[in-house]
């Protein structure tokens, strides 16, 4: 008489299941990799002065984005009750501090079926430009900014949900005398 094991087959596919998974898990977790749900948008930080700027000095951030085909992004200002405006904000740093309002590539408007409101988008790619005053105490050389974008993109067939990025913008610090 031949004995059949059924619970074999069983095993070998939740084992097989729990493979899969722990694949996508370490996958996930892969230092460098972009963790941001949204991949609609391609983002570059640079400051106007090049050469470097003096203690004390300002400057203009410029922040340029382009966005695949179909999707847009939200701007600067948008109505109570839609979609998230576009922000870019300087983190807690020791290097420099926003000195002014930003402004940037006219925006497109249009009525907003997803939000039932006239919006305000860019298509393709834009820039935004935020003033910036570097530091005064700040030591002269090579220093850092970082920068947050937060932003919200849709297509004509879906909204993704709001999300903020990180970038960092290097900047030359220059001494006053």
């Amino acid at each position: 008489m031949k004995v059949v094991n059924r619970m074999a087959p069983r095993r070998a596919r939740v084992s097989a299941l729990l493979g899969v998974w722990l694949w996508g898990v370490s996958l996930a977790q892969v230092p460098g990799t972009n963790s941001s749900p949204d991949q609609t948008v391609r983002w570059a930080a640079t400051l106007a002065a090049a050469g470097g700027v003096k203690q004390g000095g300002e400057t203009t951030l410029e922040l340029s984005g382009a966005i695949e085909d179909g999707w847009h992004v939200y701007a600067l200002t948008e109505p109570a009750g839609g979609p998230t405006a576009l922000r870019v904000t300087l983190d807690e740093n020791e290097v420099a501090e926003v000195a002014g309002a930003a402004s940037g590539t006219a925006p497109s408007k249009r009525h907003d079926r997803s939000f039932g409101l006239v919006t305000q988008f860019y298509t393709h790619s834009f820039t935004v430009r935020v003033p910036v005053q570097v530091k005064q105490q700040l030591a002269a050389g090579r220093q850092s900014i970082p920068v947050s974008v937060r932003f919200q993109t849709c297509s004509d067939r879906e909204c993704q949900p709001p999300t903020t990025i990180h970038l960092v913008v290097p900047v030359e610090v220059l001494p006053n005398a």
